[in-house]
């Protein structure tokens, strides 16, 4: 396969993939430090928080941090970010009422003569904000039962039953009631519990009752500091206006008595202002018990943006640039969300891998995604320890995305300088192919045009001033033509010189040799040596006739007188007066045309052209072969082919073998030869317009043969 210069360059310019390669592999390793480094970072923030936690055991104590919910009677109190308006709808609730507990059949609190069977259940969810905490209480009943406006009890009507117990274990229990849709307030009941009359109304307990097609929902508010660890909620259900009696009693722990509540559990504001005090940025971090409720978090998971390139008009076209590689950005750059919020929801558990190993003792690393996979987040877990127990672990979760931001930016980056790197450094390699392959070619077409089809220098090469490569070899090239010119010049006159000197003193000699041979006292000895000299002298005399017939050849052709003859017609001719009497038997062979085959040329001079090649194939064909004449017509050409079976002819003088004073032969035939025969073949094939090739007999290399082409058409000039 054969490689321009062009496409060697752009093969070299290839090497400027290692551009986007280093890149790559630089944002990979920058990618692999800044994960390592933020993993230690994360898992050091864990620690120190747990570090400072845990030398706070009083506020173990007062958070009840050890897991009190065996029959699931605690209550967990949401954070509200946005406000709370009692007015008995939900929609303000929708960030925590997915987490509403449902409390149906199973939660019925018994008590003699009632049935668990009654079809009420209702759904409840705490919140707290600010100072208050809020209630919400969504009543499945298939028949409400309001409070008679003429009685004073608050038991013979659907209500709701609230147990508090204070930080001393002061129980108390109030009880909600109403006539109609609307305002209510709580009364706190009496402590016999006998008869359910209001001992006092609490305005502290405050809300609003709205009735639904499905039953009503309750919606309240109570100061935080009305309570402090225990509290309960029953609903009570009553379905017959003239007995009024209890059908249904269903609540999250029992009300009667401070033992039966549950525990009331929520984020801690004091664990929250230490959390606020070791702060990370665009990280959150979480303090769960042990049973993975939460009871602290700070921060928030927004993204950390990188800040923009503002360098004016070159923003502007790597904005540009962007947009047109974005499709090969994709392909190596790692997916992400660059501007996320943390939109998760509000729950009273963590769930996360990890916890578990961090509840048993054990530090770890994880990651998750989220944001439909787009974001990645790394999450440090270490336990939290007091007095040698596991009672909880710190979670710190951060999103590496400005980790993935950074390396897709490199890698943009590195793209950007590749493909710059490219255009400009393709255009200007090409630049320099170009010129330097104008300059080879010029070169090339300065060397081919000094040498002639004819074998012979016409031409030199025009030396070049630039002081380059190419410069010294169009000089050295030069130099290189013109001695091979003056020594081919010099070698086609060295013949007729030859002849000229020799021809006097060998008429001198010759004459010398004849008075002697004429001598009458000659011994005999010296007759024979004189005879042997006489006909040396005579060889000589036919190798400058020679000489001078190929030297004079040129002139004596335009001396000749050409005509119109059959070609055809010459050939057997030819072949019966002379050529059968000079080869043996059987070694020549003519294949010739029925038709005429009209040519303009002097016979004499194509008899002796023929004779050249004949003589040529007799010498190199293998011994007993066949040296065959073929004449054709072929696109008013007349076309003689004489071919015979040797020796292959080596390409590499093909183009050579029609020069003068070139032989190839190796062994002697008795007769003289200067490799002048294919030489005179030629200069006579020329001056008539035809030409004449040499090529292989067959496809294996094997034989020779030579085609003459003369032009089929009168020649009538002079």
């Amino acid at each position: 396969m054969r490689f321009s210069l062009r496409l060697k360059l752009i093969l070299v310019s290839l090497l400027l993939l290692a551009v986007p390669l280093i890149g790559f592999r630089f944002a990979a390793l920058l990618k692999s430090s800044l994960l390592k480094s933020r993993e230690e970072m994360l898992m050091l923030t864990a620690r120190a928080v747990s570090t400072t936690l845990s030398n706070q055991p009083d506020l173990f104590r007062h958070e009840l941090f050890q897991s009190f919910d065996q029959s699931g009677r605690d209550l967990y109190a949401f954070d509200m970010q946005g406000p709370i308006q009692l007015d008995g709808m939900i929609d303000d609730w929708q960030p925590v009422l997915e987490q509403a507990r449902t409390f149906s059949g199973e939660n019925i609190l018994t008590f003699p003569g009632k049935n668990s069977e009654q079809p009420l259940s209702f759904r409840h969810v705490l919140a707290k904000r600010e100072k208050y905490l809020y209630a919400l209480f969504i009543v499945q009943d298939d028949t409400v039962v309001y409070r008679d406006p003429k009685s004073l009890r608050l038991d013979r009507n659907d209500h709701l039953q609230i147990g508090i117990a204070d930080q001393d274990d002061h129980f108390k229990r109030y009880l909600v009631a109403t006539s109609r849709s609307g305002w209510v307030n709580g009364y706190l009941a009496k402590k016999d519990g006998i008869h359910q009359f209001p001992a006092k109304l609490e305005s502290k307990i405050q809300g609003v009752w709205r009735k639904t097609p499905q039953g009503y929902i309750l919606e309240l508010r109570m100061p935080l500091s009305f309570q402090s660890r225990k509290i309960a909620f029953a609903i009570v259900d009553v379905d017959n206006k003239q007995s009024r009696e209890v059908a249904a009693l269903i609540g999250t722990a029992g009300t009667e008595r401070s033992e039966e509540l549950g525990w009331l559990l929520a984020r801690s504001d004091t664990i929250e202002n230490i959390l606020r005090s070791l702060d990370r940025p665009q990280a959150r971090i979480w303090v769960v018990d042990s049973g993975r409720r939460i009871r602290g978090r700070h921060g928030s998971l927004q993204s950390q943006a990188l800040p923009p390139d503002t360098s004016g008009s070159w923003n502007q076209f790597t904005t540009l640039l962007h947009r047109v590689l974005q499709p090969l950005y994709s392909f190596f750059m790692e997916p992400y969300i660059a501007d996320f919020t943390d939109s998760s929801v509000q729950t009273d558990r963590l769930n996360l891998k990890g916890i578990e190993d961090g509840l048993q003792g054990n530090s770890s690393l994880v990651k998750y995604r989220l944001g439909n996979d787009q974001v990645e987040m790394l999450v440090a877990i270490t336990p939290l320890i007091n007095n040698g127990v596991v009672i909880g672990a710190v979670v710190v979760e951060q999103s590496i995305n400005s980790i993935l931001a950074l390396k897709n930016r490199i890698i943009e980056e590195s793209i950007d300088v590749t493909v710059l790197s490219f255009l400009t450094g393709g255009f200007f390699l090409l630049l320099f192919a170009s010129r330097l392959s104008s300059r080879i070619r010029k070169l090339r077409n300065q060397a081919a045009k000094a040498l002639g089809s004819d074998g012979h220098i016409h031409e030199t090469i025009e030396p070049l001033k630039d002081r380059d490569e190419i410069g010294d070899l169009s000089r050295t090239l030069s130099e290189m033509l013109i001695q091979l010119r003056q020594q081919s010049e010099y070698r086609e006159k060295m013949a007729d010189n030859l002849e000229h000197e020799m021809r006097t003193p060998l008429a001198s000699v010759s004459a010398s040799l004849k008075n002697l041979s004429e001598e009458n006292d000659l011994p005999l000895s010296c007759k024979e040596y004189v005879k042997w000299a006489v006909a040396d002298v005579k060889r000589l005399e036919g190798l400058l006739t020679a000489i001078r017939d190929a030297a004079t050849l040129q002139e004596a052709l335009v001396q000749d007188d050409p005509e119109e003859f059959d070609l055809n017609e010459a050939l057997k001719l030819w072949q019966r007066s002379s050529w059968q009497k000079i080869h043996p038997q059987d070694s020549l062979q003519l294949k010739l045309p029925q038709e005429p085959v009209m040519i303009y040329a002097d016979p004499g001079r194509v008899k002796q052209m023929l004779e050249k090649l004949i003589e040529n194939g007799m010498d190199f064909r293998i011994p007993c072969t066949m040296v065959e004449i073929a004449l054709l017509c072929q696109q008013q050409s007349a076309l003689i082919t004489v071919a015979n079976q040797g020796e292959p002819l080596d390409p590499k003088i093909q183009a050579q073998i029609f020069n003068s004073m070139l032989t190839l032969r190796k062994r002697q035939t008795g007769k003289p030869h200067l490799g002048l025969g294919l030489f005179i073949v030629r200069t006579i094939v020329e001056h008539y317009q035809g030409s004449v090739n040499v090529s292989s007999l067959s496809p294996d290399g094997q034989g020779t043969v030579f085609t003459v082409r003369f032009p089929m058409r009168s020649l009538k000039e002079a």
